[in-house]
């Protein structure tokens, strides 16, 4: 363990060099008037940490920051459009939640001047969700989505008698795999689970789609669905899914036992400590593929009465090089979008003591990002993807109902939701 503090204390040395760029460096922009202050609502500590870095060489900008829970931030966000309140300056909004925002004519055009905002220094594979009727970005995305699978040393040392990434990848390569082997992990540990909920699996699946779901009110290749409730079906029937819901107290204290096998990782998941539990975690590549899960964008208002001063804070914290190793030595460390980073040698290097010392970032470079690819945005996909865990929630509780079953009831929950969306035929 000394050897990986070691490398990480050895690592942070050498991003200081490569990364020389600082906060304190002067803006591009004119200097803020005195006493401006910016209004963002967020969920975490990672922008005040940040914004109190950049408040040393721009005192003459302040920060009200309201703390609201991530759960309920799209609810209050809306709220405050329906009863024409202001916004934030800066808003933060999960890639996944956006149905019903209209970024377009909510936010202002981060590729027009005077922001101008390079394309070519973002990386994410989903950059048409965040495009206007111009086909530029009227937001900058924070973190990365695409997502693996943690899972448990331990146990993988028991049954696979290897803990190495690569190999628990391979051998866990395709949902196949997941079922046929997990069948024999259930007889040889019966007191163990591949996954805590059912929900875990259903969030890969749902994300591992390349194509949207919905597009000018048509459910596209419906099978999709169908298949991922006999996937689900299936491991439910092997008993390889605990019944926990996502989330909740039972499903946070089963990361502190080796009773699971399993769960979702993404690196935003990573940076908020959730794996920071006792026990060896390793990170690999999940069944079938990458899939995307999560991440935050950063927007601009057009009623923002500081949106010079928002931008010149956006472009320190997620366009800069000082911002991508603030990020990267910020608590337990992640990896942001901007992609000229990662030309510097040594970035992609993630160590992270929570995963035995492995470098998450070389995985996730070598294993998971490559296989994402450009999305097309579609159509109420938080809606979609409500209705869709509902069901699976309902699969949990009911053992009984088989795949086809809960793919009926899938359709008949999105037609009391979207009662004009039409089926694209087989």
């Amino acid at each position: 363990m000394k050897f990986y503090r070691l490398s990480l204390v050895v690592l942070t040395l050498a991003l200081a060099l490569f990364l020389s760029a600082a906060f304190s460096a002067p803006p591009a922009a004119p200097a803020n008037p005195p006493q401006e202050v910016l209004t963002v609502w967020g969920w975490d500590d990672f922008l005040p940490d940040a914004f109190a870095e950049y408040q040393k060489a721009h005192p003459e900008i302040t920060l009200n920051y309201t703390v609201v829970e991530k759960s309920e931030m799209l609810q209050r966000f809306k709220l405050a459009l329906a009863l024409n309140q202001p916004l934030p300056d800066i808003c933060i909004l999960e890639s996944e939640t956006l149905d019903g925002i209209d970024g377009s004519e909510l936010f202002l055009d981060l590729e027009e001047a005077p922001y101008s905002l390079p394309r070519d220094q973002v990386l994410e594979f989903r950059l048409a969700q965040f495009e206007n009727a111009q086909g530029h970005l009227w937001a900058v995305p924070a973190t990365l989505s695409a997502s693996g699978i943690a899972y448990n040393r331990a146990i993988a040392q028991a049954f696979l008698q290897t803990e190495d990434p690569v190999q628990v990848g391979i051998v866990f390569s395709s949902w196949a795999d997941v079922i046929s082997k997990g069948l024999k992990f259930r007889k040889q540990f019966p007191e163990k689970a591949m996954f805590a909920s059912l929900e875990d699996a259903a969030v890969m699946l749902f994300g591992q789609s390349r194509t949207p779901y919905l597009q000018n009110n048509t459910l596209l290749q419906p099978y999709r669905f169908l298949n991922a409730f006999q996937i689900l079906d299936a491991l439910q029937e092997a008993g390889l899914a605990l019944s926990y819901q996502q989330y909740s107290p039972q499903w946070m204290n089963s990361l502190e036992t080796d009773q699971v096998f399993f769960y979702p990782c993404s690196l935003w998941l990573m940076s908020m400590g959730i794996f920071h539990t006792g026990q060896s975690w390793g990170f690999t590549r999940a069944p079938s593929g990458s899939y995307a899960w999560g991440g935050t964008v950063w927007a601009i208002p057009k009623t923002s009465r500081h949106a010079e001063a928002a931008w010149n804070f956006i472009q320190a914290v997620l366009l800069s090089p000082s911002g991508a190793a603030y990020a990267k030595n910020h608590g337990t460390g992640t990896l942001i979008s901007y992609s000229p980073a990662y030309a510097e040698e040594g970035y992609q290097d993630l160590i992270m003591e929570d995963f035995a010392g492995q470098n998450i970032g070389k995985m996730y470079f070598d294993q998971i990002f490559p296989e994402v690819q450009t999305r097309p945005a579609g159509e109420n996909e938080a809606l979609l993807k409500e209705v869709y865990l509902q069901t699976v929630r309902t699969m949990m509780g009911t053992p009984e109902m088989n795949g086809e079953e809960a793919y009926a009831l899938f359709l008949q929950k999105l037609r009391q939701r979207l009662p004009d969306y039409q089926e694209e035929s087989a």
